[in-house]
């Protein structure tokens, strides 16, 4: 991490991995956060992520722009690029899970109640298996074959 102006810190990761090489850039600033050039409220520092990417000879660039409520001495340039990575852990956790496993994108419900209703199911699956700290497709097939269990497990009746 460098400070590279008196508002502006920048961090810097590379990473290879899975056959591919990432470099990752943050900026951050806090030159511009004002109401005379940005109308939102609470905003205490501008964010630019920068990524390079080289895989099988392909180069891959992509900026990506935040705005966060973090003040600098809470959150300075290394802490953000930190975070911004770690929001994947989420979306590999989650949503990979719920489509693979579930296959939630394969559902033909789109819409309406039965698409809200479904979700749910599939959300409350993944909460259960994380709290017995079991993987989705045990926990699947564990209860397929003993739906007593489930109903005890949930509390909705006993044996």
């Amino acid at each position: 991490m460098r400070e590279t102006q008196a508002q502006q810190q920048t961090a810097t990761t590379v990473e290879k991995n899975r056959g591919r090489l990432e470099t990752r850039t943050v900026t951050t600033t806090t030159a511009t956060i004002d109401e005379q050039y940005l109308d939102w409220p609470g905003a205490q520092q501008l964010i630019r992520l920068e990524r390079h990417t080289v895989e099988k000879g392909q180069t891959r660039r992509s900026t990506t722009y935040a705005i966060t409520s973090l003040p600098r001495a809470t959150a300075d340039a290394a802490f953000l690029l930190k975070h911004l990575r770690g929001r994947w852990h989420i979306e590999n956790r989650c949503f990979y899970v719920l489509d693979t496993v579930l296959g939630d994108d394969a559902s033909r419900s789109r819409t309406g109640h039965a698409a809200r209703a479904l979700n749910g199911i599939r959300l409350a699956t993944l909460n259960l298996a994380r709290r017995l700290a079991q993987t989705v497709g045990a926990l699947c097939r564990e209860h397929a074959l003993k739906p007593n269990l489930l109903m005890n497990r949930l509390r909705i009746f006993k044996n």
